[in-house]
């Protein structure tokens, strides 16, 4: 079964490397640089998520767990895909093709970390959009219904849930990319409908409430409104690059299925998997543009590193 899937993934690379040699080296690159970007940039913001005081103990758990998965994408899942790829160009160089080398242990633990750090992201981000939809409709009750107990079980079940699904990945090579789309579209609809549920709930409750707070000059109250419908709102952010991502990928995934020869399918959804990767750097944009002390903090990390280099 593992060999099985480390040769297809292997057949469509080599295929790559023999007909786009350009499009590979250019791949090959900027997986290299964005790998150091995510490697960095989560750094920053786990640094900065530790000291933050402002946003809510719940999201900054599910935060760390987005932002910890990210840095494992950067950390080990990057570099392998770069040095797969770089072997690969080279042996194409060389005109020798040695699958052996890869098969089955290197590309299994690849595709492994792969699978399990992007769900987990995945899955991380599909349960924000969930937890930011029951701040706006609890309101007030949130935090007595959302307690730090039970969001440590939710993220215990759910990196329990990325293993299993990596798991049934490589262990079904024949439906692994059907499995990956069902995943992607179920987390797609699921987030979707969190965030169009959480649009109509907060500009509901935001006309609603602010109006009977001024009208009872109430400023405390009509402030916990605006900070959790300003936190919605900026989650929407992160799930607008996650849907561009994941979207593209389920596409590319349900094309390359059906024509698994197609070279125009398999550069597409070679793209779109760099992309998903790219998303673990580009995380970092969105914490910093949209959560003001968030961005505080890494300015304030970055200019003590400066000078600590100068």
């Amino acid at each position: 079964m593992v060999i099985q899937i480390c040769n297809q993934r292997l057949k469509e690379l080599t295929k790559l490397a023999e007909l786009q040699k350009g499009f590979m080296l250019s791949l090959c690159t900027l997986t290299f640089v964005f790998c150091i970007t995510a490697i960095l940039g989560n750094l920053l913001v786990i640094h900065s998520l530790w000291k933050v005081s402002l946003i809510p103990d719940s999201l900054k758990k599910l935060f760390l767990s987005l932002a910890f998965s990210d840095l494992a994408v950067g950390l080990l899942v990057q570099p392998m895909h770069g040095a797969i790829i770089a072997a690969i160009l080279q042996m194409a160089l060389n005109g020798a093709y040695n699958a052996d080398f890869f098969c089955p242990t290197i590309v299994t633990i690849y595709l492994s970390s792969a699978y399990l750090f992007s769900v987990a992201s995945f899955l991380s981000i599909v349960t924000i959009a969930v937890d930011r939809l029951l701040a706006v409709s609890l309101h007030l009750r949130y935090q007595e219904f959302v307690t730090n107990k039970r969001v440590e079980i939710v993220l215990g079940i759910l990196w329990l849930t990325s293993f299993i699904i990596t798991f049934t990945y490589i262990s079904l090579p024949k439906y692994n990319d059907i499995v990956a789309v069902v995943l992607e579209v179920v987390g797609i609809v699921v987030t979707s409908a969190a965030y169009f549920r959480i649009y109509k709930i907060a500009q509901y409750h935001r006309n609603k409430i602010y109006s009977q707070c001024q009208a009872a000059n109430d400023a405390e109250k009509l402030n916990v409104v605006r900070v959790k419908t300003s936190s919605a709102y900026n989650t929407f952010y992160v799930y607008a690059v996650f849907l561009v991502c994941y979207i593209l990928n389920a596409i590319c995934g349900i094309l390359l299925n059906s024509s698994e020869s197609n070279m125009t399918f398999i550069i597409a959804f070679y793209i779109t998997i760099f992309l998903i990767f790219v998303n673990s750097s580009v995380n970092l944009l969105v914490y910093c543009w949209r959560f003001r002390e968030i961005r505080e903090i890494v300015k304030t990390t970055m200019k003590s590193i400066f000078m600590l280099l100068n």
